[in-house]
């Protein structure tokens, strides 16, 4: 027995906001546009939303401060400026940490005697509505129930809920033509480890989870060697976007593996881009894995036909140069918070905390 559940619209293609736009009326009478500094902007979603609203006659709202790795004091303030502006629908606009930081304002400010540390407790919380318009092709969050978040004491923690799942998601590649190089391939390699973990925690469970899985996997296997090189290529940016889309389906109802838990200190600690965090963890997890499982690994890789191909894709890019070198102070604690991770319950092999002391010792040592 197996279960699908995706409560998100999922509306695709170039131009599709403007083609739509009545769904923007159709959820709210006054919109909290969440969005970063700056990828919004340069890739014209926002302007496009703002003038969408505009014509529609729906107030807005605009909270443009999210950071990568957003924290709990920005999701806090945003939602302060939701309630005083009285929004009732968000407009999220940005890469995975803006969709993420809306989610969670969105289920504070629904539930206003909660702080985001109750966001954490596991109930399943209402929230109000959400329309994603990404501008990358990685987290999947424009599909997904999750939300990341950093804490107070700079650790990422992350909460899950039906009320958190996009009620409408754009996908308009076009709005990807601005990423940078380097946020191409952090964005694609995130996407990527999504499909690789979530499959490796369904096994095949799921039917129409592989088939999402290995759609996606193969799509990034052969497009992102040719996308790395021709940034403003739009067919290859759509197909990028539409594999980030199914890995996010994938974790939807998954989740991720211990790559994902020895990978989030590189980020909040060390500034290291989450899907090159990832990238740099992976090998090694997934060898671990294999020991305990190996035919697990075979198929939840595929269409790479072992291990070794898949390091030598992810090598193409030069990924273990990025890795930073820690000191010993760094690899004790680390391991220590990344031994404790949920992640590990979903993990086949037994991941205690000398693996992950061998694993960060080992990181930019290549």
């Amino acid at each position: 027995m197996w279960r699908y559940f995706l409560p998100t619209r999922i509306f695709s293609g170039s131009g599709v906001l403007k083609s739509n736009q009545t769904v923007f009326k159709e959820n709210g009478t006054k919109a909290l546009v969440v969005t970063g500094r700056s990828s919004a902007r340069l890739s014209g979603a926002l302007d496009d939303a703002i003038e969408i609203l505009k014509n529609l006659d729906v107030p807005y709202a605009l909270f443009d401060e999210v950071e990568e790795n957003p924290s709990f004091a920005t999701v806090e303030k945003g939602g302060r400026i939701m309630e005083e502006n009285d929004c009732d629908f968000v407009v999220a606009i940005g890469g995975g940490s803006p969709l993420d930081a809306a989610k969670a304002i969105s289920a504070l400010n629904k539930n206003r005697e909660i702080t985001c540390d109750d966001l954490y407790r596991g109930d399943s919380l209402v929230a109000f509505p959400i329309i994603a318009i990404p501008t990358t092709s990685g987290t999947g969050s424009e599909v997904t129930p999750y939300s990341i978040l950093t804490d107070g004491n700079g650790i990422k923690k992350g909460f899950g809920m039906p009320s958190a799942f996009p009620i409408v998601s754009f996908l308009d590649a076009g709005y990807t033509l601005t990423m940078s190089r380097e946020v191409t391939l952090a964005t694609a390699l995130d996407a990527l480890s999504h499909s690789l973990e979530g499959e490796i925690v369904n096994n095949g469970y799921n039917p129409l989870v592989k088939m999402l899985s290995v759609e996606s996997t193969g799509i990034i296997y052969r497009v992102l060697p040719r996308l790395i090189d021709r940034e403003r290529d739009f067919a290859l940016r759509e197909k990028m976007q539409y594999a980030a889309m199914l890995a996010g389906m994938v974790i939807a109802h998954t989740g991720t593996t211990a790559v994902h838990a020895a990978g989030y200190p590189l980020s909040s600690f060390k500034g290291v881009k989450h899907g090159i965090a990832n990238a740099v963890t992976m090998i090694k997890v997934f060898e671990r894995i294999a020991q305990a499982d190996p035919e697990r690994i075979a198929r939840a890789i595929e269409p790479f036909k072992d291990l070794g191909e898949l390091e030598d894709f992810l090598d193409s890019f030069r990924v273990q140069e990025m890795a930073p070198i820690l000191t010993e102070e760094e690899v004790q604690r680390w391991s220590e918070l990344s031994s404790k991770a949920s992640h590990n319950k979903k993990t086949p092999g037994d991941l205690d905390r000398d693996f992950y002391v061998e694993l960060y010792r080992g990181l930019g040592k290549r």
